[in-house]
């Protein structure tokens, strides 16, 4: 056996322990799920066997399922049925085994890991903050198809099954003892597997409490009286469910379907159920895209997969952060909290402290909530240091600027900061829409000058833009990148550019939603319909967040505004300058936001914009993703993309574009690469050339023919 070992002592006690070859956490696929049952199988059958304990060598017990054998599932839906079948009467043998066997969980016992777990007579976990058990593949665009939907039922009910399965909860052991999805929990000085052993010699009998023929689902009908709310819970569960996704995600729908119909048979019924409905969802293009947007791609990039070859890790002890704004004061606190010490400048004092109690709030919030202690909370505060001096700023090993965005702001601070900085030191600009090619005129060493563009709020937001420069050297970019993971932010490498590529792309949705309310669709509409298609926010509630008058002061800066554009801006000065409608902050934008009630839609639109009645709501998302879409691919085609996936990645990351479709790029082959093509000459007949297809685009569209212009799977 590779991935499996196995001993037996001498009071007969069987170890079965994961240790996956050549990986740093254990990983159930095809070859090692068929070892360890091929184990478990073998101790069964074998009469000096006593009990069983499964464990594992490495710090974590299981990870879960490794998705890219899900991704790259080339068989039939009958063959995964097969082997999901295969799976459960092997787990099944495991349970019916008149054999005691104890799981052992240390470290992180996740999807298919924890599903192993389930089906053993007793689990033991090692008390540890890092400690985590949970049924997570509903964050991935799946959910546990290895028994995990029907034995969670049947330990915990259907209320808490549907929350912590759909919500991908992991619990500590003390949660997960008290919900009893663990039966007992040690402290790390305890030796886990004498526990599991001793439990085995004291209980010799053992039975699943579902093979008792008198067991009854919690909350469930019993077959002599139908339990109070049952079909009404059920109802409600799908009812909210489809309020939350808008039916975009078919593996939300399927789990609740396979909880409802599994929690009213026997195991073994219910547990085809599972299978059933698991493998209709694997097959869906939805998981599909999700697994490799929200795994692979991301996955990847988090780990720092952008950064050039052949450059060593580089190593920060002191970041400076100049500028304790909204932006500044959030670098200060991810970096703050990755163990890095922190210069906070600002022009004053107050401004700097200021921006350190940013921080301060974000602790003592967690605190309230139960997530951290004083203990924890005052070492990270006391490794920010706000000053107004730049002085302070000579030892860091890292520079990032997030001042305002003005050309002749950011050229003053970089030149007093490299006046006092050693010259290998990297300086970063936190810009969304300036070139960093432009800023990087004021520096004496461009090639060490590189954009970092975050995205607010920064303790809350994964993205980063890695922004490069025309004089910007690999070496700056790999040692960029390096913080970035080291702050647990995820990477994307962008060429310079007005807008980069988030921000650029970005304004084609907001552009479009605004323009869609100057034809005089309702704005009511506009806004739901970006939320049924899977945006986190309407276009016009997010123009308010960045403010109108900011937009028009970008415009009115741009010399090559388009047709569209010029229109755009007219339309956004009479709103700005002749209404007042301005921001969020102001209270009057597109919406009115009246102190201390809640936000609404300004009434007077429909006497602004004459109101259509004849509207499609289908156009009207399309429209929307199409801008943004086809913008990106422009991006890409430009050079200030590198690659389809890091569009898919920002797009997901920055802009919430919908991951059921995979991001931007993914999206073509998500609606299928010629409907694509026809959608887009349609809206470009109707709407104007912003839908035109580049010529690079309709070549690709054309030689993939019946295939994917973008992905093999």
């Amino acid at each position: 056996m590779q991935h499996i070992k196995y001993t037996i002592d001498t009071d007969g006690i069987a170890f079965i322990t994961w240790d996956v070859a050549n990986s740093p956490v254990n990983i159930m696929n095809a070859e090692t799920i068929s070892e360890f049952f091929a184990t478990t199988d073998k101790a069964i059958k074998d009469a000096t066997v006593k009990g069983i304990v499964i464990n594992s060598a490495k710090r974590d017990f299981i990870a879960g399922g490794d998705l890219k054998w899900f991704l790259n599932f080339d068989g039939s839906k009958q063959d995964c049925y097969d082997m999901l079948a295969k799976t459960h009467q092997s787990m099944r043998q495991m349970e019916l085994s008149s054999k005691p066997i104890v799981a052992a969980i240390s470290g992180l016992a996740l999807g298919g890991g924890l599903e192993i777990a389930l089906a053993c007579n007793h689990r033991i976990m090692l008390n540890h903050p890092a400690n985590r058990i949970g049924l997570v593949e509903c964050s991935v665009g799946l959910f546990p198809g290895a028994g995990g939907t029907q034995r969670f039922l049947r330990l915990l009910g259907p209320r808490k099954t549907i929350e912590y399965i759909t919500q991908s909860r992991k619990l500590t052991a003390e949660q997960a003892l008290k919900d009893t999805l663990v039966n007992q929990i040690c402290s790390p000085e305890d030796d886990i597997n004498a526990l599991a052993k001793d439990w085995i010699l004291k209980n010799p009998e053992v039975q699943q409490p579902w093979d008792d023929k008198r067991f009854v689902v919690l909350g469930t009908p019993n077959g002599i009286g139908q339990v109070s709310g049952f079909t009404e819970f059920y109802s409600v569960s799908n009812a909210m469910a489809y309020k939350t996704t808008h039916g975009n995600l078919p593996h939300i729908k399927n789990v609740l379907s396979a909880i409802y119909h599994g929690s009213s048979t026997g195991i073994d019924k219910a547990l085809e159920v599972e299978a059933r409905y698991f493998v209709n969802t694997l097959f869906t293009k939805e998981t599909k895209n999700i697994i490799r947007a929200a795994f692979i791609f991301i996955g990847d990039a988090a780990k720092g997969k952008a950064k050039p070859k052949d450059f060593e890790n580089t190593t920060y002890k002191k970041v400076g952060v100049l500028g304790a704004g909204m932006m500044g004061a959030g670098i200060a606190y991810v970096s703050a909290k990755a163990g890095l010490d922190v210069v906070l400048k600002d022009v004053s004092m107050e401004g700097a402290e200021k921006g350190k109690s940013y921080s301060s709030k974000i602790e003592q919030d967690k605190i309230a909530k139960g997530r951290s202690t004083e203990d924890k909370s005052k070492p990270l505060l006391d490794k920010i240091q706000p000053t107004a001096s730049v002085e302070d700023l000579k030892d860091c090993d890292l520079i990032i600027e997030a001042v305002f965005e003005n050309l002749d702001l950011k050229y003053k601070v970089t030149q007093e900061t490299e006046a006092v900085i050693a010259d290998a030191v990297i300086y970063a600009s936190n810009t969304s829409t300036l070139p960093i090619t432009a800023l990087a005129k004021a520096s004496k060493k461009p090639e060490k000058f590189i954009g970092l563009h975050f995205f607010s709020p920064v303790d809350k937001m994964p993205l980063v833009e890695v922004i490069v420069g025309e004089k910007t050297s690999d070496e700056t970019v790999a040692a960029a990148i390096d913080y970035v993971t080291k702050i647990k932010k995820v990477p994307i490498v962008v060429n310079d550019g007005r807008g980069f590529f988030t921000s650029r792309v970005f304004g084609k949705f907001v552009n479009e939603g605004i323009k869609m309310l100057a034809e005089g669709i309702p704005p009511a509409v506009i806004e739901n319909v970006a939320k049924k298609i899977g945006m986190p926010i309407g276009p016009l509630a997010i123009s308010d967040e960045v403010t109108l008058k900011l937009m028009l002061d970008i415009m009115n800066e741009s010399p090559d505004l388009t047709e569209f554009e010029k229109e755009l801006k007219d339309t956004i000065d009479t709103i700005v300058n002749k209404h007042g409608r301005v921001s969020k902050k102001s209270g009057k934008g597109f919406y009115e936001y009246p102190e201390g009630g809640k936000k609404y839609l300004w009434e007077e639109w429909p006497t602004i914009f004459k109101q259509q009645t004849d509207y499609d709501e289908e156009e009207i998302g399309k429209r929307l993703l199409f801008a943004m879409v086809i913008d990106s691919y422009k991006c890409l085609d430009s050079g200030v993309l590198r690659e389809p996936r890091d569009a898919d990645i920002g797009s997901i990351l920055g802009l919430g574009f919908p991951i059921y479709t995979g991001g931007v790029m993914s999206y073509i082959d998500y609606i299928g690469a010629k409907e694509f093509k026809a959608y887009a000459d349609t809206l470009a007949q109707k709407y104007g050339e912003r839908f035109q297809l580049p010529d690079a685009l309709v070549k690709r569209i054309e030689a993939a023919g019946e295939g994917r212009v973008f992905y093999k799977n």
